[in-house]
């Protein structure tokens, strides 16, 4: 045993009421031996009786009666736990002659022996409060006053639980599991005696943390979790225990203490909406077991839309194309649309012949569309030698899944002349009537018409890009030009889809 000697501390003064015995009645021993173990002893008095021994506690007013001895030896095992502090004591004595008092001795006791450390049982969730919940094995002192409890890394102050026996505490609402779903907190715990005195700390602990992970927009579960270190006795196995939708009855999967710690599960069936799962973790005995969050998933909604309709569909015949006003619910928060076309022939009996709906284009939709607000997409890619055009919209869902379309809406295209061209060969300069050069085109487009004029020495005298321009006899500058034979050149595309080139002469008149 450890003997921590503290010398005998005479204090100066003598109970009021009894003379001192001039050194006949004195202590002669007085030290610690342990850190709450006095040893005491005074010299003897012939004829005495019996001695008292009186003892007075840091903080009490009077001595009090400890002892009546007939030896002069005592040990004092105080039950009262004194911390770094001073005990006083003095012997009494009645003899024949008179009554002696001896002087006053003080021990100093200090509580100097290590405070024996809590383990840690269960570091757990608890399901109902979605709180992390601890609880330790009491330390063997009789004399720890309680537990102080930290957390992180570094250990970090975070709470204290009083008395030797309250070995549970439910962290505090303020690390709630709903704002901290996936998170693995660190703690450890320390015991402490009346002289706050603090024991080691305990190793670190975790909770028991089930990570579960869906990829957009599909059903491919990946769960993984922590590896668990907080049972006393070693670890039989985690199970997984998951449910589908209202099903009560839980599905289960199992591994050993070496893992693996993840589990994969592919949900094909759309009608699983909602998955429901948490993590125990069973010790070798199966009696204790660690409990992780219950994590709640919900699936993407299979929601589609209200309504998607193409509004107008208008024919231009001078580009030609086709404009294209839809419209899609604005409440659905799906992926963008698909604009489908399907071009309609004519075959040799006169009956139309459809070809399969191919995407046309894909149409962007606003991020937070509103009532007012419509698509527009212009249609240029048409052949006039397709004799109508059918379109629908297609709106997904949120994954571009599950589709719904709109009716389809016909565009019947006007029926084209094949495509010729034909030129005066003579014109009158400045007469009103037959004094212009104008080709007649049959179902010119504009987007290719070119018309030039040149002499015969190969200059050029006219040029147009515009349908219906007409040369008059005159050169670029506005002058007339002198009586002769001029060469003229179209290049013309035609709505048949027929792109042609003609060249001829004309004569001008003065």
């Amino acid at each position: 045993m450890l003997l921590a000697v503290a010398a005998a501390v005479l204090l100066c003064g003598s109970p009021r009421s009894w003379a001192q015995g001039d050194g006949l009645l004195r202590f002669t021993r007085a030290v610690v031996v342990e850190h709450s173990v006095g040893d005491l002893c005074w010299s003897s008095v012939p004829n005495a009786g019996s001695y008292e021994l009186y003892r007075r506690f840091p903080g009490q007013d009077s001595f009090v009666l400890l002892a009546s001895l007939t030896d002069t030896h005592y040990v004092d095992t105080l039950h009262r736990v004194v911390c770094a502090d001073t005990v006083n004591y003095y012997v009494r004595v009645d003899d024949t002659v008179q009554s002696l008092l001896s002087d006053t001795v003080g021990l100093f006791f200090q509580d100097d022996i290590p405070t024996a450390p809590c383990t840690l049982l269960l570091c757990s969730v608890d399901t109902l409060l979605n709180r992390v919940r601890l609880s330790w094995n009491p330390s063997p002192d009789t004399d720890v006053m309680g537990y102080y409890i930290c957390m992180g890394s570094p250990c970090l102050d975070y709470d204290t639980v009083w008395g030797r026996l309250n070995t549970e505490y439910v962290c505090r609402e303020d690390l709630t599991l709903d704002e901290y779903a996936q998170t693995e907190f660190s703690f450890r715990i320390l015991a402490f005696d009346s002289c706050f005195q603090a024991s080691p700390l305990t190793p670190y602990y975790h909770n028991p943390v089930l990570n579960l992970h869906v990829e957009p927009c599909t059903r491919h579960v990946h769960f993984s979790w922590n590896r668990y270190i907080n049972m006393p006795d070693s670890i039989q196995s985690y199970h997984l225990h998951y449910t589908l939708n209202d099903d009560t009855s839980e599905r289960c999967f199992y591994t050993g203490p070496d893992g693996p710690y993840t589990y994969d599960i592919d949900f094909p069936d759309l009608a699983v909406h909602r998955l429901r799962a948490y993590l125990v973790v069973y010790s070798n005995d199966v009696i204790i077991m660690a409990l992780s969050r219950v994590h709640t998933f919900q699936f993407a909604s299979v929601d589609t839309a209200e309504y998607v309709r193409i509004g107008e569909a208008e024919f231009d015949n001078t580009a030609p194309a086709v404009h294209l006003t839809m419209e899609v619910d604005p409440d659905f928060q799906g992926a963008d649309c698909r604009l489908m076309r399907a071009e309609g022939r004519l075959d040799d009996m006169g009956k139309l012949i459809w070809s399969p709906f191919a995407t046309l284009a894909v149409v962007p939709r606003e991020v937070d569309p509103t009532p007012q607000q419509f698509m527009e997409y212009t249609d240029r890619e048409i052949r006039r030698s397709v004799s109508a055009y059918s379109y629908r919209l297609d709106v997904g869902d949120i994954c571009g899944q599950l589709y719904v379309s709109s009716d389809t809406v016909v565009v019947q295209l006007p029926v084209v002349e094949e495509g010729n061209a034909w030129f005066p060969n003579v014109i009158k300069g400045g007469d009103p009537d037959v004094g212009r050069f104008c080709p007649a085109v049959v179902s010119p487009l504009a987007d290719s018409y070119r018309l030039e004029i040149f002499s015969r020495m190969g200059e050029r005298v006219f040029l147009s890009t515009e349908l219906g321009e007409c040369w008059e006899g005159n050169d670029m500058m506005g002058r007339a030009l002198p009586q002769g034979v001029y060469v003229y050149r179209l290049h013309c595309h035609h709505a048949d889809g027929a792109y042609k080139n003609y060249q001829g002469t004309v004569l001008l008149l003065r």
